[in-house]
């Protein structure tokens, strides 16, 4: 089948192949294949012609967030879980079956502290069939680390439910502000399929953990956007508005930051800012002369001149910098200060600076939200395996929860519904109203939350608190880049 998902305006398209205890779902490049019988998920992206098993319950050399060195402790509270399913009594033709149309409301809501204290009412006004084909059992099993009971009440029958072909989801969170995702089948055959396509793919490289498997697929995407200034159509331009390219941004200190990563939140701040901002491989000669000739206004170019981190309290007794900090920093907490500088450069396509200065940031700066994965370094991941202009149009609803997709994109969220309806993590659900496609585009933001930890902890204990500092100064680069280009 393939199902159209639309939210925040933008539509996103995936196929999915179900056979048996398998299931095989693809986004673009990115495909993701359910081996129920195994008890593991391949992720395979073709792009990068590489591959990765993943057991159930974790990622190979990852530990749980229960288990993480230096995680907060939490402690499991009570939630409270009322589903409420009414069959409207409304039937019509679609895809050769009678389809019902149902409407289910759930509301969560915390009984005290917890791991998830946050309440949420969600609206799903839904089709729904029996396909005739056996759907496999899906595994409920909630996702690792600090999961709280639900008490779940149910009201109406389940049964109503079935195999979703069409719905709209509204998720209201605490701040009142609705998120709403829609969903429709758009295609539906029930035939014979080839057991290969559950297989990895013949010829791909298998990675053995996520690291590997990221920076390969990194390196690949580096390669195209190296060609697409000659191979590629033009972007898109939308009158009034700069379309401005931004190449790898430089590192010029002794620290270890992720560079690519730190582009995409560069991208992401312009665009946030209504400005065009297109991704681009840096390195390459005579980049905004080519870039000029391919409808770019402007080339931004950032270099990272500076990053310290001070000791409040003497120990070390002030700024650590260069290769000193690097062996000091390593001793450094998350809470200690830092600061970033960048330096920043608006290119025209004859080689002329229209713009340069230099950019600070600091711990605290207000730029970073560890909820907040697409704006983190690890939303390089998400952007390189779901989409980056998926990514851009989320960035705002997703700050909490990862609530702009509704169930897509929270694996909380797909477990609580399962809670809420009844159905035990053995029980199988056989598609009762949950969207099987949710699952694989809940394992891919598990994947990216934790390649999130994984940047941090590669990059030594102090991290976290130059990440701070560096978002800020990206913001705050991107704020002085949108000002000066709106002067004449």
């Amino acid at each position: 089948m393939k199902t159209a998902y639309t939210t925040a305006g933008q539509k996103t398209e995936s196929v999915t192949f179900k056979k048996g205890q398998r299931e095989r779902f693809e986004f673009g490049d990115v495909i993701v294949i359910k081996q129920y019988d195994l008890k593991r998920t391949l992720q395979v992206m073709t792009g990068a012609n590489s591959y990765m098993v993943v057991p159930d319950g974790g990622i190979p050399g990852v530990p749980t967030p229960a288990a993480a060195p230096g995680a907060a402790p939490q402690t499991p509270g009570v939630v409270l879980v009322t589903t409420t399913i009414t069959d409207t009594g409304e039937r019509k033709p679609m895809f050769g079956m009678q389809a019902r149309h149902v409407k289910t409301v759930i509301d969560k809501a915390p009984s005290g502290p917890g791991c998830d204290p946050s309440k949420q009412h969600i609206e799903t006004d839904g089709w729904y069939v029996d396909l005739p084909a056996a759907q496999p059992d899906q595994d409920a099993t909630p996702p690792p680390g600090c999961v709280d009971q639900v008490k779940a009440t149910l009201n109406g029958d389940p049964k109503a439910l079935g195999f979703p072909i069409g719905y709209s989801t509204t998720i209201v969170g605490e701040d009142g502000k609705p998120n709403v995702v829609a969903m429709e089948i758009t295609e539906l055959e029930v035939t014979t399929l080839d057991a290969a396509l559950f297989e990895p793919p013949a010829g791909m490289m298998e990675m053995g953990n996520l690291q590997a498997l990221t920076k390969a697929v990194s390196d690949a995407n580096e390669t195209k956007l190296a060609a697409s200034l000659t191979t590629s159509a033009p972007p898109e331009k939308t009158p009034g508005v700069a379309l401005v390219g931004v190449p790898e941004i430089v590192n010029k200190t002794a620290q270890q930051v992720d560079t690519r990563a730190l582009r995409e939140r560069l991208v992401s701040e312009l665009t946030e800012l209504k400005l065009n901002a297109v991704p681009l491989a840096g390195g390459q000669t005579d980049l905004a002369q080519q870039a000029g000739a391919h409808g770019y206004d402007y080339i931004l170019t950032a270099e990272i001149t500076d990053l310290k981190v001070s000791k409040p309290g003497g120990g070390i007794g002030g700024v650590l910098k260069g290769a000193a900090s690097k062996v000091a920093g390593a001793g450094a907490s998350t809470a200690d200060p830092a600061e970033a500088a960048i330096a920043i450069k608006l290119v025209q396509p004859d080689g002329k600076n229209r713009y340069s200065t230099n950019a600070k940031g600091k711990t605290g700066g207000g730029a970073f939200d560890v909820k907040n994965v697409a704006k983190s370094l690890g939303s390089n991941y998400v952007n390189l395996m779901t989409g980056r202009f998926m990514m851009n149009a989320l960035n705002k609803s997703m700050a909490k929860n990862l609530g702009g997709m509704g169930m897509m994109s929270d694996p909380n969220l797909l477990s609580m519904q399962v809670q809420g309806m009844n159905v035990g993590p053995t029980g199988g659900l056989r598609g009762l109203g949950l969207d099987p496609t949710a699952r694989a585009a809940s394992f891919l933001m598990q994947q990216s939350a934790v390649a999130t930890t994984l940047t941090s902890s590669a990059l030594g204990p102090q991290a976290p608190s130059f990440e701070e500092a560096l978002g800020d100064a990206l913001k705050n680069a991107a704020k002085s880049v949108s000002d000066n280009l709106k002067k004449k």
